[in-house]
């Protein structure tokens, strides 16, 4: 009678941990709740569609240009003469200078995926918030429409940079980041190309 306990009993506590195994696998298997997406889209345009980038920072303005250009090349098989076009940014009163494309091609990014953080609302007094004198003004041409931002100050709490939109009376935050792509000067911008110097040999033969 006893062993017949014990039995019970075993299975029993077999069932359970069945039991158990079951609920854990299932409990791995559901799917993570993802929380909802809280930004803002605060433009209407990709990236792609640019075609010119002012920005003023620290007393300098720099004006960026899309140009497309018909270049000339040998097909690899054939050897017949191809053309094409090719798109490439310059500054605007420096055109015949190369521009590093990655630098720009991060600002169409910045600008043509631009959300906000958060949406404060309405609110009069631009001084708090460092907007009566942005520290960076960007005008993005997009699609033959002009589209302007006005960045503040950084929040020292979050990091976030209050930002306006010009025509809308609301006032947002936004990432760092979006700032942080217009750093550079027009001087930073060019490439700066150096030839290959074959090293003198120090004794003459």
């Amino acid at each position: 009678m006893k062993q017949k306990r014990l039995l019970l009993a075993g299975m029993i506590g077999l069932v359970a941990l069945l039991g158990v195994g079951l609920a854990l696998v299932s409990l791995l298997a559901r799917e993570p709740e993802t929380e909802p997406d809280t930004t803002i889209a605060l433009t209407d345009y990709a990236p792609a569609d640019i075609t010119a980038i002012q920005y003023t920072r620290e007393g300098e303005t720099v004006e960026l240009a899309l140009v497309t250009e018909t270049v000339e090349t040998a097909d690899a098989s054939t050897g017949e003469a191809v053309t094409e076009e090719e798109s490439r940014w310059v500054l605007a009163d420096r055109p015949e200078e190369t521009v590093d494309q990655t630098l720009v091609n991060s600002m169409t990014t910045a600008l043509g995926t631009l959300t906000a953080t958060r949406d404060l609302g309405e609110n009069g007094s631009l001084a708090q918030f460092g907007l009566d004198e942005p520290s960076l003004t960007v005008q993005a041409t997009a699609n033959s429409t002009e589209h302007c931002y006005y960045f503040g100050d950084t929040n020292p709490v979050t990091g976030e940079v209050y930002l306006m939109v010009e025509g809308v009376t609301s006032l947002y935050t936004v990432r760092y980041t979006s700032l942080n792509v217009f750093q550079y000067s027009a001087d930073d911008l060019v490439q700066v190309i150096t030839a290959d110097v074959q090293p003198e040999s120090s004794l003459a033969e």
